[in-house]
């Protein structure tokens, strides 16, 4: 990327950062007013009917850390596609990099010897492909003309 590319969106990150304190300020003094929050204890006894245990907030606060909270159980969900995917991307680069160096040793090994005879083809690839190409065709052509044998004993009949 280029350098002034880079600064806009460093000015344009900034500016959003400003705009959203700007805003959850204003929501923090726009909820001042204070709840209370009740929250359920383990019972002592089964007699008993559920304690709970009480407290006064600021209604941003207690909504700041619903946030939090539910950010950071989203966080714990993903998590592990998370750290499986990175995983996955370890393996691919240590592969990656023993084929590299597979590949760099292959490029500097000396060639002193032929290679024998066994791994030679006696005849070359495209004769080859072209020897595929014809037996193909005639094996098209055996069917076409089976089929017509049929039509026409068929039609005998």
């Amino acid at each position: 990327m280029s350098q002034k590319l880079k600064g806009l969106i460093l000015t344009v990150l900034i500016l959003l950062l400003v705009v959203l304190s700007g805003t959850l300020g204003y929501f923090m003094v726009l909820n001042a007013q204070w709840v209370v929050v009740r929250y359920p204890m383990i019972p002592t006894s089964l007699t008993d009917p559920v304690p709970l245990l009480e407290y006064e907030a600021p209604l941003a606060a207690v909504m700041a850390a619903a946030f939090g909270v539910g950010f950071l159980l989203a966080m714990l969900l993903f998590a592990p596609s998370w750290l499986k995917r990175a995983w996955e991307r370890h393996q691919e680069r240590r592969f990656i990099t023993n084929l590299e160096g597979e590949l760099s040793d292959l490029r500097n090994m000396p060639v002193t010897d032929p290679a024998p005879l066994e791994d030679i083809d006696e005849e070359p690839r495209g004769r080859r492909r072209e020897r595929q190409e014809l037996d193909e065709e005639d094996e098209e052509a055996e069917l076409l003309a089976a089929a017509l044998q049929e039509r026409g004993e068929e039609a005998g009949r």
